[in-house]
């Protein structure tokens, strides 16, 4: 009997360190990565092709996502966005094999839903990715930043981080009758071995090699953070951001919203490997 297509699918918030996770599971060579594969198939044509790939070549290049993004595009408009994911799903068995791994970083709810619905016989995991709430607000704040938008208080930061977390799991637990996988940036970064353990016991496979490069493995991310990018030795490296500890933002939040900072506390201990 052939085995059940593996699906790993990264579930949380963004700028929570997903695309490095992504990548790092695809190390020991037993998955392939594809980044936010259900934001590349909502979108036009024009708009994915400009995109860069985390294997090196742009999207069209890509011996991957090019035959499926010029398949996508000659289908008619009322096809499903599901039956474009099996289109996906086709071209990763016919390049590497039909039980390599998928590696799905789509991060929302309703793309996990779909997956629920759409592909009832896949071996489905859900691994809910987390980022510590000090270096989150951080991050969100940078991002502002660069993209010259308003700035947020750090305080709403905060709360939208404790909400959209515990929603992500609640929602899990609703569409799969189980709690998803656990695991903190944090605890990828500062103690590895025992994150990535952690992993693969509840993987049943172990997917990481912490000895080779974030780009070693079958990635190929078209859409996700920047970190995917070959130029500058980004890809590389597992490193761990510590410019939260240089800022003050995160500070009166972490000190007036005890109900935040208990859980993230939490998060840590059981999550994060760091007690």
């Amino acid at each position: 009997m052939t085995p059940a297509r593996k699906i790993i699918y990264v579930l949380g918030l963004g700028h929570s360190g997903s695309t490095v996770l992504d990548m790092l599971l695809t190390t020991g060579g037993k998955a392939v990565g594809l980044g936010q594969a259900w934001t590349v198939l909502r979108e036009n044509f024009l708009s994915s092709k400009e995109r860069m790939c985390s294997c090196g070549e742009t999207a069209l290049k890509c011996p991957l996502w090019g035959p499926v993004l010029e398949r996508t595009a000659s289908l008619p408009e009322d096809v499903p966005l599901w039956r474009r994911y099996e289109i996906l799903l086709e071209r990763v068995a016919g390049l590497f094999g039909p039980e390599i791994a998928i590696v799905d970083s789509s991060k929302l709810i309703s793309n996990l839903a779909l997956l629920v619905r759409y592909f009832p016989g896949a071996d489905l995991r859900v691994v809910h990715n987390i980022k510590d709430v000090r270096a989150f607000t951080i991050s969100m704040l940078e991002n502002s930043r660069r993209k010259a938008r308003r700035r947020e208080l750090p305080e709403k930061i905060f709360y939208q981080w404790y909400t959209g977390n515990r929603r992500s799991y609640a929602d899990t637990v609703a569409l799969l009758g189980r709690p998803p996988i656990g695991v903190m940036y944090e605890g990828l970064c500062l103690a590895p071995a025992v994150a990535t353990e952690r992993l693969a016991e509840a993987l049943d496979e172990q997917y990481v090699d912490l000895h080779k490069a974030l780009n070693a493995g079958h990635t190929h991310i078209i859409s996700g953070n920047r970190s995917r990018l070959r130029e500058g030795g980004r890809a590389i490296v597992l490193a761990y951001d510590y410019e939260w500890l240089c800022r003050r933002e995160w500070l009166r939040p972490y000190l007036l919203m005890p109900m935040v900072r208990n859980y993230n506390e939490r998060c840590l201990r059981e999550f994060g490997g760091l007690t």
